[in-house]
């Protein structure tokens, strides 16, 4: 990638970031709506794959930032807009196999009424727990037992209801057959600072703290160990082997988008996976590259439903 260009295009993408409306005049453009807040762990991954992104396409990419109703409100803006090439979402599994089974009312169908595009990252997470509230849980094996022996009373912290972190920690508390306290925050900050702290015993979660040693990492919840944590067990080498899942997010776009369009886009997603800086970034943030083509993102979500479904409704049963 030409360092010139590169700069260029992030002057451009930040000043356009900053003023969705700023457009320039000798460029073309195109928006990438966001549906989460400025400076969160989506808002990171969209913006990380959206510069290389823009570069392949030689378009200036806009992000424009419309978090709510975890995610559903700038989706559904997403949805409304032109299948005109000059808007694409940013989407994760919370909003294409999780919210439907979530929500009551829903503006929008995502695999009726959104293109696929492209399958960006998948994204591990990891049950860690706090040395300060737990100081004898050494392996997952460990928390089950305590868990067991007090019904209704340990508790595991979340990024909110209906998030990723919940629906694991629902996922364990069933495969594992416990009672536990759900304990929802407003974000994942919020909650690993919780836990850090040592007032939430546990949660499962991206977190870069692990790395530190600031929290005992138990399993991963991914079918293979992770690179980033290569000395942490599977939950299946743990003896869980239900409690396997990961986060993921790719692209969409408005239902009607031409097949030279979504071919166009897709193939600049997977030139911007291909950047040996991007792909170093993504890992360090706990996500790992893994393109995937319009056809087989479409099937992946299809597959996706069916195992997040369950865990939605359980999520909704409880609020």
């Amino acid at each position: 990638m030409d360092r010139r260009r590169l700069l260029q295009l992030a002057g451009a993408f930040l000043a356009a970031g900053s003023a969705p409306g700023a457009l320039f005049a000798q460029t073309t453009q195109m928006t990438m709506v966001v549906p989460f807040p400025p400076g969160g762990g989506g808002d990171i991954l969209a913006r990380t794959v959206s510069l290389p992104f823009s570069e392949a396409l030689r378009e200036i990419v806009v992000i424009f930032n419309r978090p709510g109703a975890g995610g559903n409100i700038g989706t559904g803006q997403g949805v409304k807009s032109q299948p005109d090439g000059t808007t694409i979402g940013y989407v994760t599994n919370g909003i294409m196999c999780v919210n439907p089974y979530l929500y009551d009312r829903q503006s929008f169908d995502p695999l009726k009424d959104l293109t696929p595009v492209a399958g960006l990252t998948s994204i591990g997470l990891v049950l860690a727990v706090s040395p300060k509230a737990l100081p004898d849980v050494h392996t997952a094996a460990d928390l089950v037992k305590h868990a067991q022996a007090r019904p209704g009373e340990t508790a595991f912290a979340s990024a909110g209801p209906g998030t990723t972190s919940h629906l694991a920690g629902i996922l364990l508390e069933s495969e594992a057959k416990l009672d536990l306290n759900h304990i929802p925050h407003a974000g994942g900050a919020a909650a690993v600072k919780e836990v850090l702290a040592g007032r939430v015993p546990f949660l499962i979660d991206v977190m870069p703290n692990l790395k530190a040693g600031t929290l005992r990492a138990l399993a991963v919840t991914t079918p293979s160990r992770s690179a980033l944590l290569p000395e942490v067990p599977t939950m299946a080498e743990a003896g869980l082997p239900g409690v396997t899942l990961y986060a993921w997010d790719g692209i969409a776009a408005p239902k009607g988008l031409s097949d030279a369009d979504v071919d166009r886009f897709a193939k600049a997603a997977r030139a911007a996976l291909s950047d040996k800086a991007v792909r170093d970034r993504l890992l360090r943030m706990g996500a790992e590259p893994q393109f995937r083509g319009p056809a087989d993102f479409r099937q992946f979500i299809e597959a996706e439903a069916a195992k997040w479904r369950p865990l939605a409704l359980m999520a909704r049963a409880q609020r």
